[in-house]
């Protein structure tokens, strides 16, 4: 009787350490995983700021180069972009409009 009472505590003990592993396992590729999915996310996140920085970077040499530009090339920049971002147009001026889209 003894026998199989130290063989039951031996295989139970074997058992119990054979799923523990086996939980281990299945944590430890969930985890792995969920981490590679954060790692690509973060890679679409940091391409999209370079993406960014570099548009902004384009921007800023704009900015310098209009900056040095003399005073009437910097008036006629100035002009330009009131005309066409802002659609300003001079005092008496018409401007005509074409709505059909063409």
């Amino acid at each position: 009787m003894k026998k199989k009472k130290g063989l039951d505590k031996k295989r139970f003990f074997s058992v119990t350490l054979s799923l523990i592993l086996i939980v281990f396992a299945f944590y430890a590729v969930f985890t792995l995983v969920n981490q590679q999915v954060e790692i690509s996310e973060k890679k679409e996140q940091l391409s999209a700021l370079n993406d960014e920085i570099v548009i902004q970077e384009v921007k800023n040499d704009e900015l310098k180069q209009v900056y040095e530009l003399e005073d009437e090339e910097n008036d006629a920049y100035i002009e330009r972009v009131a005309r066409e971002e802002f659609d300003y147009s001079k005092q008496g001026e018409r401007v005509f409009i074409n709505i059909a889209g063409d």
